[in-house]
């Protein structure tokens, strides 16, 4: 049987012409040996059923076969070999083509991109088998793996991916009803709820609605009696979505996340779920940590206690990239902590951001590196150690922009990108007050010109821009080559990886985009510009006025021909204050009271004249 199936998949290989993608791995499989790879591994799930002791050593021994050709070659054989067989040999082989995509989706090893879209091929294929007419049960099934599969695919555009897993989840409970299969009906209803938290596509308040409203529902069968592993998973989700809500009252939202915690701790004990206990512990610190009802001090001095009991089985050794996230989130208690001494807990949460970046390196997780370099730089300078602030900072900079591009495209949320662009204005502004503070005012104008560069690159990117002058092909092939280097970071495969793919994108844009598009190069990297290029396209008769907002003051630093460093001028924080009540008013008339706004334009132009001390700096 085996033997005819593999001289069958050649035949049917060779008269179907199957192309030969990009593949995943660094070494490239001959066709014989991935068809006979293929049969045998449907061969293995055929005879266990399955079972992942017996799949994922094959797996394992195979990775170099799991790549993009393979899910080629699954849609291609199966398609053929199931036209050809009678309908009750078509369902058996569609049934094992289900258990494998079930198994190769959770398969810990190789590329997870990959991995994903073999799965989703493998359930394509089944849902061709098993009709909602002829099999209700088994394509509602399908239905509700295939949405788990797009909302955990890495390939595609996030948004679409998301929105197809919420029209798949649909699906499954037009046939999943709470009647006739509520067990079913409950796991999708959570399902469902989790892919609305996520959702990137709609308002932001009504996705988080529905994910409420989809968990409490599932909560209706999911009891805690009957079903209290399923309980406790859907109560910690629904404590997730409360903590994110935005209708209803803040506090009664955390309140209400913090209720969810602890019951699913009630389930989620140490001795029997220790993984599901410290995520839950981890989860309940961060609701600590933002709680607004109770009092402060004890607030946090709960959430401290509870991240300190996340670490008793998120130790560094079993799980690593958790430690690392509990560390840093520990030290974001710290450096909050209104109880003991002011110096002991800054050192603690320099401390604990530290050990957190033993294991967030840029080369592994340079966005948690980025985002821990920050908040460190933050706990040296309120420490008042501007030179260590400076270090942090720095290379928390250097970071963001080597991520640019994974930021703007990569980010899975829209809102995350908004609050990653925030974040990061912030360790532009925290850089420019720590230059100052330290008087290196010509890196000071550096940094800030760097932040705008920035975020005209991003709009650049977000923008979506070809390289210009450039064949149909090239283009293809420098979106692809991009893509492969997200996706490696966003696997995160191993750093070589992710270099190496980084170099062959700068390679083809150095070889076939550049001579092109010289300036393409532009728009995919920061390109500081320095004081003294600023300071050589000025004549004697022009002066640079550049003003710069950060949290506590606004500066106005002075350019001339002549300035070996910028003069610098600080407000005070009323002038701060001032401003930021000129603005309001100024943009309020002018999007509410146009008529208004244009009487009142040369009084205002005039009030900010004196708020900025333009005659002062002028002088």
């Amino acid at each position: 049987m085996l033997t005819r199936l593999i001289n069958l998949a050649r035949q049917l290989a060779k008269a179907l012409g199957l192309p030969s993608a990009s593949p995943t791995s660094s070494r490239v499989p001959t066709a014989d040996s991935q068809l006979t790879f293929l049969i045998e591994i449907l061969q293995a799930t055929a005879d266990s059923k399955g079972n992942a002791e017996v799949v994922y050593p094959l797996l394992q021994a195979n990775l170099d076969k799991l790549d993009d050709n393979l899910a080629l070659l699954l849609r291609d054989w199966a398609t053929a070999k199931l036209a050809e067989v009678e309908p009750e040999q078509a369902q058996g082989i569609a049934e094992v083509i289900f258990y494998f995509s079930n198994r190769i989706q959770e398969f810990p090893l190789g590329s997870r991109a990959t991995n994903l879209e073999i799965a989703i091929t493998g359930y394509e294929v089944v849902g061709t088998v098993f009709t909602r007419e002829a099999f209700p049960q088994e394509w509602a099934m399908t239905q509700n793996n295939l949405a788990i599969a797009y909302s955990d695919r890495i390939r595609g555009d996030k948004a679409d991916n998301l929105e197809d897993a919420i029209a798949f989840y649909q699906a499954a409970l037009q046939v999943r009803t709470r009647e006739a299969f509520p067990q079913d009906w409950a796991i999708t209803q959570n399902n469902l709820a989790t892919a609305y938290l996520y959702r990137i596509r709609g308002d932001k308040a009504d996705n988080l609605e529905n994910a409420i409203a989809f968990y409490q529902a599932a909560l209706q069968v999911r009891t805690r009696e009957a079903f209290p592993q399923d309980w406790a998973k859907t109560q910690n989700n629904l404590a997730i979505a409360y903590r994110n809500r935005i209708r209803g009252d803040k506090a009664d939202n955390l309140e209400a996340a913090i209720k969810a915690y602890q019951a699913a701790l009630q389930v989620y004990t140490r001795e029997a779920f220790p993984q599901d206990w410290a995520m839950t512990k981890n989860n309940l610190a961060t609701a600590y940590l933002e709680r607004i009802r109770g009092d402060k001090a004890d607030n946090l001095e709960n959430a401290i206690a509870f991240y300190q009991a996340a670490l008793q089985v998120r130790t560094r050794e079993a799980f690593p990239q958790n430690w690392a996230t509990t560390q840093n989130n520990l030290a974001n208690a710290y450096l909050e902590r209104i109880r003991g001494d002011k110096a002991d807990n800054l050192e603690k949460a320099i401390a604990f951001y530290q050990a957190a970046l033993q294991v967030r390196t840029r080369e592994a997780f340079p966005q948690n590196h980025a985002e821990t370099l920050f908040n460190l730089g933050l706990a040296y300078q309120d420490a008042q150690q501007f030179t260590n602030a400076y270090h942090s900072f720095a290379e928390a900079i250097e970071t963001v922009e080597s991520l640019r591009m994974e930021i703007v495209l990569g980010s899975a949320v829209e809102e995350d990108k908004q609050k990653l662009a925030e974040e990061w204005n912030k360790l532009y502004s925290r850089m420019v007050a720590v230059c100052l503070e330290l008087n290196y005012h010509d890196q000071a104008i550096e940094y800030i010109e760097r932040s705008k560069t920035r975020n005209l690159i991003e709009l650049f990117a977000t923008a979506k821009l070809k390289p210009k002058a450039v064949t149909e092909n090239i283009t293809k092939q420098f979106h692809q080559l991009r893509q492969q280097w997200l996706d490696a970071q966003r696997n995160l495969e191993d750093s070589q990886h992710i270099t190496q793919r980084r170099q062959q994108l700068d390679d083809f844009i150095a070889r076939e985009i550049t001579p092109h598009d010289p300036n393409f190069r532009l728009l995919e990297k920061v390109q500081a510009i320095s004081l003294e290029e600023i300071r050589t396209s000025l004549d004697n008769q022009t002066v640079i006025i550049e003003w710069y907002i950060t949290p506590e003051y606004f500066y106005a630093l002075t350019i001339t021909s002549d300035s070996q460093q910028p003069d610098v001028w600080q407000s005070s924080p009323e002038d701060l204050k001032q401003l930021q009540e000129w603005a309001y008013e100024y943009l309020k008339d002018y999007y509410l009271q146009q008529s208004h706004w244009r009487k009142q334009l040369n009084s205002r132009l005039s009030l900010l004249a004196e708020i900025l001390h333009l005659d002062q700096i002028i002088s």
